[in-house]
């Protein structure tokens, strides 16, 4: 009935009606209530309406808004690309999940799939209005030949997370965080590495200061693959571990402000060594860097046959203690505690003061 009534036109020529009304005015008053009729047809105004239609967020999934959804193509050919803003703060593998849920939407909301897909998130709405490439926080991708779709992840670690991973290059290696190329959506499930460890009454350990950006570690000095403590330990050897440590934290978290090494040996504190990153940075960047450089000279020159290698051993352990003692007369006294019953090697020269027990702090 409403539809019909959009379309009335009167009749050119309208006949005199009974009530008196001539043609011509009867006519008038039909065109007057077409008039009418046709305004009371037009689509009110309902103000501005959202570009797109937004996807069913399950929870569990960090919450965000879809602020384009461009499609050109037929049908079975479309191409899309979409932008999107979070509405809340993420960490990094907290993003994974909004990208999966987007995928799997925009791969279900049609008979056929894109043949190209592109998804585009920004930290905020007004960032995926912007559109600026440059602010892209992730990316989800599906080329016309993929398999799979491809996640390109930019959201930054926060500091206990950062830790976390320096920690585990430190103990177990880069292996265990090497990214899956042929998952970098993270859609299987990653399976966890059992520690070396796992069941030691001993092993190592860190506490983590996050007010103060700061990591404490414990470190036990056990034979090779065992849950027992060395035989002798050599003051070399356990400064070794601490410059391994310090150069492995404050390399790969960023925000690490301060690092405090303590060496466990027969279940007492054997070193203990703090160090800021200021400190690091300035002095001690470079250590395990020097040691190494030697060592390479010290095995060419055995192998050239121009020392034995009983002597090239004695006096590569010699330059060890002495670049390790001019190391640690960089840092305050109280930085540093020793036990006196840890000798340097013989002959490794250096300021007096570390002869004997070495470097002795406050404890």
């Amino acid at each position: 009935m409403y539809a019909a009534r959009c379309f009335i036109f009167p009749e050119p020529e309208a006949p005199t009606m009974k009530t008196g009304i001539t043609g011509k005015t009867g006519t008038a008053l039909l065109i007057l209530s077409a008039t009418l009729a046709a305004a009371g047809c037009e689509k009110k105004d309902e103000g501005p309406k959202g570009c797109c239609t937004q996807v069913d967020i399950p929870p569990g999934v960090a919450k965000f808004a879809v602020v384009a959804d461009d499609i050109t193509g037929p049908s079975d050919g479309q191409k899309v690309m979409m932008k999107l803003g979070m509405l809340q703060p993420v960490k990094r593998e907290q993003m994974y999940g909004p990208m999966k849920v987007l995928y799997a939407n925009v791969m279900k909301r049609t008979a056929f799939e894109p043949i190209h897909f592109e998804g585009w998130f920004y930290a905020s709405e007004s960032d995926a209005k912007a559109g600026s490439e440059s602010n892209v926080i992730a990316k989800i991708v599906r080329e016309q030949s993929d398999r799979a779709p491809k996640c390109e992840n930019n959201v930054k670690y926060n500091f206990t997370e950062q830790v976390d991973r320096a920690f585990i290059r430190s103990t177990r290696g880069e292996q265990e965080l090497q990214e899956d190329l042929n998952d970098t959506c993270h859609i299987g499930e990653k399976k966890k590495q059992p520690r070396y460890d796992e069941k030691f009454a001993h092993k190592t350990v860190y506490k983590l200061d996050a007010g103060n950006q700061a990591v404490e570690i414990s470190y036990p000095f056990l034979e090779m693959g065992k849950d027992e403590f060395v035989a002798d330990l050599k003051l070399n050897s356990a400064m070794a571990s601490w410059a391994e440590y310090m150069t492995s934290m404050f390399s790969n978290a960023e925000q690490l402000k301060s690092l405090t090494f303590i060496g466990i040996y027969k279940e007492e504190p054997a070193i203990k060594i703090s160090i800021s990153r200021q400190q690091y940075d300035n002095s001690l960047s470079r250590l395990q860097e020097t040691i190494a450089s030697h060592a390479a000279i010290t095995f060419q020159t055995i192998g050239m046959g121009a020392k034995s290698s009983e002597a090239a051993e004695k006096e590569q352990e010699q330059f060890k203690s002495k670049t390790y003692k001019d190391a640690l007369a960089k840092l305050p006294k109280e930085q540093v505690t020793l036990s006196p019953n840890l000798k340097w090697a013989s002959g490794g020269g250096g300021d007096s003061r570390h002869k004997g027990g070495g470097h002795k702090g406050k404890k």
